[in-house]
């Protein structure tokens, strides 16, 4: 599946090591900023359950920049791991744990495009649904399965 140490690199085809190790760098940040996203959304949720009362404005205005931060970091690693994809396997088909993978990451890009839409829209007046929460909490699910499977698949 992989390339061969040798045929791997070549100029046409990814750019080099150098440029392999970038995206992996950025494929792994772009994790930790998704999770990241997604903790402190979660922190920030658990405080305004605990506030008793209408939760702080300055608490709630942090969900729409968590969002944009999970948003970025899920373009980020599609981004990336299409690139990787491509240069290091030459678009071969990978078994079903990577379609699995990839099919779990898409819908978690469109959780997150929902979940953007929602606070877009809740920035502007608009009240969010009562079933936005379960959706945000969905990201935590989806997130730990197309870890899981992008471990079974790349080891």
């Amino acid at each position: 599946m992989r390339k061969h140490a040798g045929d791997r690199h070549d100029a046409a085809n990814s750019g080099g090591p150098a440029m392999d190790g970038l995206m992996k760098f950025l494929h792994l940040f772009a994790l930790m900023l998704g999770a990241g996203a997604g903790f402190g959304n979660m922190m920030v949720a658990m405080q305004a359950r605990c506030a008793g009362g209408a939760p702080p404005a300055a608490l709630l205005g942090l969900r729409p920049l968590f969002g944009r931060l999970g948003l970025a970091g899920i373009v980020l690693i599609w981004l990336t791991g299409l690139w990787l994809w491509i240069a290091d396997y030459d678009a071969a088909p990978l078994g079903w744990a990577f379609v699995a993978k990839l099919a779990v990451a898409a819908l978690l890009l469109a959780v997150v495009l929902a979940l953007n839409a929602i606070f877009a829209r809740a920035a502007r007046g608009t009240p969010p649904p009562a079933w936005a929460p379960r959706l945000g909490q969905s990201t935590s699910v989806l997130t730990v399965i197309a870890v899981a499977l992008a471990v079974y698949v790349f080891g």
